[in-house]
């Protein structure tokens, strides 16, 4: 069945739920009797208590202005006469990571700086979330240990 914590605990903590349980990390005795027997079963279980991941979802230019370099060129393809006269293509350059976002898909200037925005914006979020999901995984990973039975006991 479905186990868990059941008892009130101190919303006064700064932390939070982290904050009453962060300690309880690591291997934990757990104890049952099945139905149809009268000896207790005991095994282990493996715990790990991690904070809750900061949420940065939603919200579309928040990037600072001062990280990124943008440059405007003429587009390359088709479109006849327009193209050799308007710099519609727009390239954003996130400076401390490289991450750049190229995009030629409207006649407005204004629309496709829009576009690369948006997208360099989804870009550097994506590799912040995957370095901050390696590293909970990494702190994930010393906080439970192996797993083993033979492993102390909490």
């Amino acid at each position: 069945g479905g186990g868990g914590f059941y008892g009130d605990y101190e919303e006064d903590k700064p932390l939070g739920p982290y904050g009453y349980f962060k300690f309880e990390s690591g291997v934990h005795r757990v104890q049952r009797v099945p139905i149809n027997d009268v000896r207790i079963h005991t095994s282990a279980a493996s715990v790990a208590v991690l904070p809750a991941p900061n949420s940065t979802k939603g919200k579309a230019d928040d990037l600072p202005k001062d990280e990124l370099r943008i440059e405007t060129m003429r587009a390359s393809g088709a479109g006849g006469q327009h193209v050799n006269t308007t710099d519609s293509a727009v390239r954003i350059t996130h400076i401390p990571t490289g991450i750049t976002a190229s995009i030629q898909d409207e006649r407005s200037q204004h629309k496709n700086k829009a576009k690369a925005i948006k997208l360099i914006t989804a870009r550097v979020r994506d590799k912040q979330e995957a370095e901050e999901a390696r590293k909970r995984g990494d702190a994930k990973a010393s906080l439970m240990g192996g797993g083993d039975r033979s492993e102390r006991v909490r």
